[in-house]
């Protein structure tokens, strides 16, 4: 009892999670620091589904693929504690998805994880409620159904999910890219800003077209720039190196501009996920509009 105590034993900090540490006892994760963040927002409703699609969820370089090994167990994984997740609700009365943070899991029990919030108050969330949850560790990314076994306030909110039988897993690319067209603004290291616009996306970097030059291959910048998937709109901070500085070749009746390759450096979970969604999103439009 004391074990499982210790799992409840969370410590709000303002940017800092500290790594999990295992007591003995399988799957037994101690939550040493969370951070119960409020960036839950909706993302666009879905068919409910754990397949994985290659094409719009990208991160990193390839490594040996979990669907070599078949099914994964959740403790296979190596979650982090303070990890995003993304709890997609089987309701038409709720948003149909969520970000939740990871407080811990014991194997073969539950896991447990925050209780969502969505502008600023608590959804209501039933026991037995089905989810379908998708996560990213390393450079997979991973789904599985659950539901909810417990959802308690004390001694603070946070839901209880049925322990996964089984986790599906995939390696996932930076290299394939959706087709966009965002406003952007992009800033350099020394506070050089130019607005810009995003010609196509991936989780592992973007291509903008800038009027100018904003600096030479390898230099730092931060790109800002807001998505709509579905009804919510996210706002991205995303720190980037410059790498491949080209001029196009304008249209008639268009300005010349300066496109510039750049890669994410050091990406969140969160903005994967959301980046995921849009690239998933615009594949489903581009889908529909063939059809």
């Amino acid at each position: 009892m004391g074990r499982l105590c210790t799992i409840y034993s969370v410590h709000v900090r303002s940017s800092h999670v500290r790594a999990p540490r295992r007591e003995s006892g399988p799957g037994l994760q101690i939550v040493q620091g969370a951070v119960l963040r409020q960036t839950l927002q909706t993302l666009s409703r879905q068919t409910m589904s754990t397949v994985l699609d290659e094409s719009s969820l990208n991160l990193g370089k390839p490594e040996p693929s979990p669907r070599d090994a078949g099914p994964l167990t959740l403790d296979q994984i190596k979650l982090a504690i303070g990890d995003s997740i993304q709890l997609q609700f089987q309701s038409d009365v709720e948003p149909s998805r969520c970000f939740v943070t990871l407080i811990g899991y014991l194997e073969g029990q539950s896991v447990i994880v925050t209780t969502p919030i969505v502008n600023g108050s608590m959804m209501l969330v039933r026991e037995g409620q089905d989810f379908v949850v998708r996560l990213f560790s390393g450079k997979s990314a991973y789904a599985f159904t659950t539901s909810a076994k417990r959802v308690t306030n004390t001694p603070y909110p946070h839901l209880h999910l049925a322990y996964p039988k089984a986790v599906r897993g995939m390696v996932v690319r930076g290299s394939s890219r959706g087709r966009t067209h965002i406003i952007c603004h992009a800033t350099t290291e020394g506070g050089r800003g130019l607005a810009c616009v995003a010609r196509d996306i991936s989780v592992g970097g973007a291509l903008i077209a800038v009027s100018e030059k904003i600096g030479a291959v390898g230099t730092l910048l931060t790109l800002k720039l807001r998505v709509k998937v579905g009804a919510a709109e996210h706002v991205l901070a995303l720190t980037c190196k410059i790498r491949s500085v080209n001029a196009s070749r304008p249209a008639d009746n268009e300005k010349p501009t300066v496109l510039h390759g750049l890669s994410f450096e050091d990406v969140t979970s969160q903005d994967t996920l959301v980046i995921s969604a849009l690239l998933y999103q615009n594949l489903i439009s581009a889908q529909e509009a063939e059809g």
